[in-house]
């Protein structure tokens, strides 16, 4: 019997030191000393009694375990910056000659200088004649006497109804050229309030002194009336 109390003992401090290990020491309870072991009177040539069990404290339960201890926070680390990216570099531009400044445009050659007039007159006359199928013919006449290169015109309208009366103006300017001929800018407005057509007439013609030439003959858009334009040219001496 006392060899099954020594390993009973045994046993619980095995126990005890498994929970020690388990819990903090702060937390362990401290063993009661166990009772003497008192052998009891008996008569005589008995045998000994054996001795009682000794109930052993509970171990602490699992959940009163100390938590274990947090880790120490980690130390902040410093901000990264950020990586530049690389940028692939340009091609450096080839270095142009300068070009030569562009030559000044050159100045317009000056105009020449008009040759003045021979000192004579010249008359020009320009007749218009209208003319209409089983009607007599209308001619006007009209002679003007200018210097070489100078200008002349006539005037002659009807005022006593005007935009639609008769229309008669004629201008002239004549140029006496080395070969004797005369070259003569000539314009002419011809109207008849009761008849048709309205004639107008710009003309530059090259005429022989004295021969008579027609430079123009305008039909009627709405009949068979026509008018045609003769000029003549005389250097007077």
């Amino acid at each position: 019997m006392r060899g099954l109390h020594v390993l009973t003992m045994l046993c619980a401090c095995a126990a005890l030191e498994s929970a020690a290990a388990q819990v903090p020491e702060p937390l362990a309870v401290p063993l009661p000393a166990p009772a003497p072991l008192a052998a009891p009177a008996g008569p005589a040539g008995a045998a000994p009694a054996a001795p009682e069990f000794i109930p052993l404290p509970p171990a602490p339960p699992a959940s009163q375990a100390p938590a274990a201890t947090p880790a120490p926070p980690a130390a902040p680390q410093a901000p990264q910056k950020p990586q530049a990216t690389p940028q692939t570099p340009r091609p450096r531009a080839t270095p142009q000659a300068p070009q030569a400044p562009a030559a000044p445009p050159a100045p317009a050659p000056p105009p020449e200088p008009q040759p003045a007039g021979q000192l004579v007159n010249i008359q020009v006359d320009v007749t218009i004649v209208a003319e209409a199928p089983g009607q007599a013919a209308v001619k006007k006449l009209v002679s003007l006497t200018v210097a070489d290169r100078q200008n002349g015109m006539v005037r002659s309208n009807d005022t006593r109804n005007p935009g639609f009366g008769d229309t008669l103006n004629v201008d002239v300017r004549p140029v006496v050229q080395r070969n004797g001929q005369i070259l003569t800018s000539i314009g002419v407005e011809y109207a008849n309030a009761k008849e048709p057509p309205v004639v107008q007439v710009r003309a530059q013609p090259l005429l022989e002194p004295g021969r008579s030439l027609l430079i123009s003959r305008a039909a009627s858009p709405n009949g068979d009336r026509t008018v045609t334009v003769e000029v003549v040219a005389r250097v007077l001496k």
